[in-house]
């Protein structure tokens, strides 16, 4: 119950900061769009403040429940990247309003807070580098500057909830990420790389094809 009741509270906010800005938004406006007094709200979180941080922490946290390393030691360094692209996407159009607010709002909270969210972000690209070092340890990218390219990663999967009003008209998510593939992959892949990729494609529409006929 106070779990669903925390999240009932925290995507109404978000609604509102999204619509009005956090600034413009008050506690009472809160309660009034779930129909609660604010005694509630205070009894699940310390201020408006502590709304926005545990509402950016929770989609954090969807981005490391994923287990980048599981993914990278299950399917291989390559796989893990296209995996990567398309969770993050993925998260990014169901998050949208949190993702925009984590651009806009994230300056209105506490030093410690944003301190603390820097952290999580810091973990989760510090995986996406580990599935492209493996992909140039194993021969299968060329060399670059993985520091610049992980964050490449983040930033492609919140450009579709960031300008999503210009890209959605032209392509579905799955399009959008096959041509994240096109810029963030396919450039680098050595010839072992388009090799081993070219072979998991294959694999994949033959089990497309399977499937189909059964």
């Amino acid at each position: 119950m106070a779990e669903r009741r925390t999240e009932q509270i925290a995507n109404a906010a978000v609604a509102l900061f999204s619509e009005r800005g956090y600034t413009r938004t008050t506690i009472e406006d809160i309660s009034n769009e779930i129909g609660v007094g604010k005694g509630l709200i205070y009894r699940y979180f310390e201020d408006k403040r502590d709304v926005l941080f545990r509402a950016l922490c929770a989609v954090l946290e969807k981005y490391k429940n994923e287990n980048i390393i599981a993914l990278l030691e299950q399917m291989g360094p390559l796989a893990a990247l296209k995996r990567v692209l398309t969770i993050n996407c993925a998260i990014a159009q169901e998050h949208a309003q949190e993702v925009l607010l984590a651009y806009r709002s994230t300056k209105d909270l506490m030093s410690e807070q944003r301190h603390q969210i820097k952290a999580i972000e810091t973990g989760i690209v510090g995986e996406i580098r580990q599935c492209l070092e493996a992909c140039i340890r194993e021969g299968l990218m060329h060399p670059f500057d993985v520091r610049i390219m992980a964050y490449q990663y983040v930033v492609f999967g919140h450009t579709w909830a960031l300008k999503n009003w210009a890209f959605s008209k032209d392509f579905t998510v799955s399009e959008f990420v096959a041509e994240g593939e096109k810029l963030l992959i396919v450039p680098f892949l050595t010839g072992s790389g388009r090799r081993k990729m070219k072979t998991a494609l294959t694999r994949a529409a033959g089990k497309k094809r399977r499937a189909r006929a059964r």
